[in-house]
């Protein structure tokens, strides 16, 4: 405690407090967190996102207190959320052993002249047919990998002339063709795998595979949509719909909830709003904790493109949050009521409309990226980098829309400001998914540090006494 305390004569009596969304970043948050509980700030309403909206839950439910935030904070790793790496690449190396094992005792039967109509049926061999097999089988397969690295090559001037010079054709036809092709391609090599002449059998085979498999996947039936399954099915653990699924997020909140108090998230007290993208609706849904209709929010939600759903136990809640926190593509869409929810952060991160709708007179928001124009930065490195820059400008472009939108005299100037914004002064280090324990300690750190001088700045504290002579 550095002795810094709320001014006496704050006018404000309905504060609300947004905490947005920004994965491992988040740790700053409860830094921020810290301060609100050192200057005993008891907000209205607490609006979350992402992982702000985890965070809402965990703080409330042990009444304000951050202690057990702060705990798990530091020794958080991305297993301990379902982001385990070595599982997916071990899913995706035996699923892969499974395919290519498969495919090599199909290829050995079919693929075989040894096993042909020279053994089933004429009861013959010869070592001479065999030897130029081989050859023809080593020839065939130096021809496709030629022809596959001239595609690669030359893959845009391809395109281009494509685009240019052949008109979009009938898929129908195209599927009928691609038909033909296969049906051909198989009667050849079946004819010469009962007539065992020279051939090369297993490149034979594998075309064969590939056409019969493309002319299947191409259809609309049932078979088509069987084997598109069966691809999406190599990730068991989302049927698809993600690299991972959100067991392991519902487990971590429930236990710290458990170990707060969990009626504390729902009925009466600090009003609890978690926002999340309905997939069917397109709309952003909030989640709120308190009882009854609440016209006038309801009616200026659904003016911003929202809908309102209530929570009625704490395990409404914890549903929220994981619904909240399934970042589209890395977790699985959470469904709650039969309607599958992702994480709202691209399209509503920090939602100041969801505080003024509850009729808060003043606003703290929470910012895991500063909020001044993104600083050019170099090319990203790899997919999840991009997605994280993709993510790092959507979030202040949709701040610069909730800022500009607010009513006359909601500001960050004033003495007291209605909006305090807390926010880094520069990029904070680490990223969405780089949960590490020392980096979360320097991240509370950070969160604090800037909690101060947010209050300092917004004129929310007591002026500093003047030294004495």
């Amino acid at each position: 405690m550095n002795g810094k305390r709320l001014r006496a004569d704050l006018p404000f009596r309905r504060v609300a407090l947004v905490l947005s969304g920004g994965g491992a970043l988040g740790a700053y948050e409860a830094g921020v967190l810290k301060v609100l509980q050192a200057l005993e700030l008891a907000p209205s309403l607490v609006a979350g996102v992402s992982i702000g909206a985890i965070n809402a839950v965990v703080w409330l439910a042990h009444g304000r207190d951050t202690k057990a935030l702060e705990e798990t904070w530091r020794k958080m790793r991305p297993s301990n959320i379902g982001l385990q790496w070595v599982a997916l690449a071990l899913r995706a190396a035996g699923s892969f052993a499974v395919a290519v094992a498969l495919l090599e005792i199909l290829l050995t039967f079919i693929g075989s002249r040894e096993l042909s109509g020279s053994y089933w049926i004429w009861k013959k061999s010869s070592a001479r047919i065999d030897l130029v097999s081989t050859q023809l089988d080593v020839w065939s397969w130096v021809f496709a990998a030629t022809v596959g690295t001239t595609l690669v090559f030359l893959s845009r001037p391809i395109e281009g002339w494509l685009s240019r010079g052949v008109p979009g054709g009938d898929p129908q036809r195209a599927r009928q063709l691609l038909g033909r092709v296969a049906l051909g391609a198989f009667a050849v090599h079946t004819l010469v795998w009962v007539m065992a002449w020279p051939w090369p059998h297993r490149f034979s085979a594998s075309m064969v595979l590939l056409l019969g498999i493309a002319w299947l996947g191409s259809g609309e039936g049932g078979v088509a949509q069987a084997l598109r399954r069966m691809g999406l099915g190599l990730m068991p653990e989302t049927r698809g719909r993600g690299l991972w699924g959100g067991v392991p997020r519902r487990r971590v909140i429930e236990k710290l909830v458990a170990a707060g108090d969990p009626s504390r998230l729902v009925g009466p007290g600090t009003g609890l709003v978690i926002g999340a993208l309905s997939v069917d609706s397109g709309r952003v849904c909030h989640f709120v904790s308190w009882p009854g209709a609440n016209r006038e929010f309801e009616e200026r939600v659904r003016a911003e493109l929202g809908e309102v759903v209530p929570m009625r136990t704490p395990q409404d809640a914890i549903r929220a949050a994981v619904a909240s926190s399934a970042i589209p593509g890395v977790f699985e869409p959470e469904r709650i009521d039969g309607r599958d929810f992702v994480d709202a952060g691209g399209f509503s991160n920090q939602p100041l409309h969801v505080a003024l709708a509850g009729g808060a007179d003043a606003v703290i928001v929470v910012l895991l990226t500063p909020s001044q124009t993104p600083t050019p930065a170099p090319p990203p490195d790899g997919l999840f980098s991009l997605a994280g820059r993709l993510l790092e400008l959507a979030n202040w472009r949709d701040l610069q829309m909730e800022l500009r939108q607010l009513p006359e005299g909601w500001s960050r100037e004033g003495d007291p400001a209605r909006v305090c914004v807390v926010e880094p002064q520069r990029p904070l280090p680490g990223s969405v998914l780089g949960f590490d324990p020392e980096q979360a300690t320097q991240l509370i750190g950070l969160g604090e540090q800037d909690a101060w001088a947010a209050f300092e700045r917004a004129g929310w504290l007591e002026p500093a006494e003047a030294p004495r002579s």
